[in-house]
């Protein structure tokens, strides 16, 4: 299907149409009043791979917080209580947890395997049916596994952005239906939920523009890890208590080897369609652009920030990727003209013409005219592992000129004591 092109100019709409925030919402609360389920402060420890569940209960009780309050307890799974619901998602649910061990508290994501079954349309024989082949069962067990297995590599590659959530643990007992993900608590859950049909309150631009900072320092790690997120939206952005947003969920992120063409990413785990850019909604197209598609997917959550909503929305698939391929997007006349230059750039049609994070980087609305310039990409991207073989070497050669200074210090002191 040939692309339609785009007119220069968006539409806009009219003020009446859209509510707007308050620009004043910086939401000081998020920076002088935290909650008491404060986010502990990340050691980048590596991350802890458990292959035992050797305490697991789903009964209600009364457990005692460290302050000595009486907290309600859904159950436990090892040493983590397990609190209250605090999200959901396609495969399980997030869970607010307390660890005995530290007394922190963490979200905590219980991934089902029997629904991941569903997903990749393997059905479990019915009680009192006949068995499923042996072979059958290792196919369905090799898949979860290499879905779960993604998300953790991905993680325990990102772990050390302060701008990534921060993977602490993972339980996954053979035996167990469910795999539990240990994460750093973001107390003030996702920046914003859309729902089609139900605008959200947009943010200031002000609020918005520090918000999009904050996911463009992710994304541009990201990229310079060679992963492609392919799932951003408002929902997997997360905000901690000090108000910094962090990328979340890699379920179906994609990691290019060294050696593969980034051009070349395959076109069969599409994220959530609302965000979709034009080019996965096309089913002849077998190939993407990764990054070009991460960019697509973040400028429709900067148009949700200021709009509340999805520049696209229809209930029906087919029609809603009609909608992305074909028609332009309407912008609030009230938004700046950098801002309304910026998200028509970003979600350009043609991914080869569309801007890439270096130019989003130095954008005159992100920068707010220059007044507030962005992180270099060496200051960004380097938090690479240090091995301790590498802090040895590195060590080295510093102890030997104190040990050279120690020899002259102690050969003075000998000469002047005789």
């Amino acid at each position: 299907m040939p692309q339609r092109k785009t007119t220069r100019q968006p539409k806009t709409i009219g003020l009446s149409l859209i509510k707007r925030s308050k620009s004043e919402e910086f939401d000081r609360k998020a920076t002088s009043h935290a909650p008491r389920h404060q986010r502990n402060a990340s050691t980048h420890q590596r991350i802890v791979e458990t292959s035992v569940i050797y305490s697991k209960e789903e009964t209600l009780a009364t457990v005692i917080s460290p302050w000595g309050d009486a907290e309600r307890a859904q159950g436990h799974v090892n040493q983590y209580h397990i609190l209250k619901d605090i999200g959901t998602g396609s495969y399980g649910r997030v869970v607010l947890v307390r660890s005995d061990q530290t007394g922190l508290y963490y979200a905590c994501k219980i991934i089902s395997k029997s629904r991941l079954r569903r997903k990749f349309r393997f059905m479990p024989a019915q009680p009192g049916g006949p068995s499923l082949p042996a072979t059958q069962k290792t196919c369905i067990d090799d898949e979860i596994m290499a879905t779960i297995k993604r998300e953790v590599a991905v993680l325990k590659k990102l772990s050390m952005h302060p701008n990534i959530v921060n993977l602490v643990e993972v339980l996954d007992d053979a035996k167990e239906d469910n795999i539990y993900m240990i994460f750093d608590l973001c107390e003030y859950g996702p920046v914003m939920e859309i729902t089609i049909g139900q605008p959200a309150r947009p943010f200031s631009e002000e609020l918005a523009r520090k918000y999009f900072r904050d996911v463009v320092l992710g994304l541009e790690y990201l990229h310079y890890k060679r992963i492609i997120h392919r799932d951003l939206k408002p929902e997997n952005l997360l905000r901690t208590a000090e108000n910094v947003v962090q990328i979340g969920d890699f379920g179906i992120s994609h990691m290019f080897d060294e050696g593969d063409d980034e051009e070349g990413m395959p076109n069969n785990k599409n994220g959530s369609p609302l965000y979709c850019p034009p080019e996965a909604c096309l089913g002849e197209t077998r190939k993407l652009n990764g990054k070009s598609l991460d960019i697509w997917s973040l400028g429709v959550t900067l148009y949700c920030f200021v709009h509340g909503r999805c520049p696209w929305e229809d209930e029906s698939v087919v029609e809603l990727c009609r909608m992305i391929v074909n028609e332009s997007f309407a912008v609030s006349d009230t938004l700046s003209d950098t801002l309304k230059d910026l998200l028509y750039r970003m979600m350009e049609k043609n991914p080869k013409n569309r801007i890439q994070l270096p130019q989003i980087k130095v954008h005159a609305w992100v920068t707010n005219n220059g007044k507030e310039p962005m992180m270099s990409t060496d200051e960004n991207c380097v938090f690479e592992d240090v091995t301790e073989e590498e802090v040895a070497q590195a060590f080295r050669p510093a102890m030997m000129f104190v040990n050279k200074i120690m020899s002259k210090f102690k050969s003075s002191q000998d000469y002047e004591d005789a």
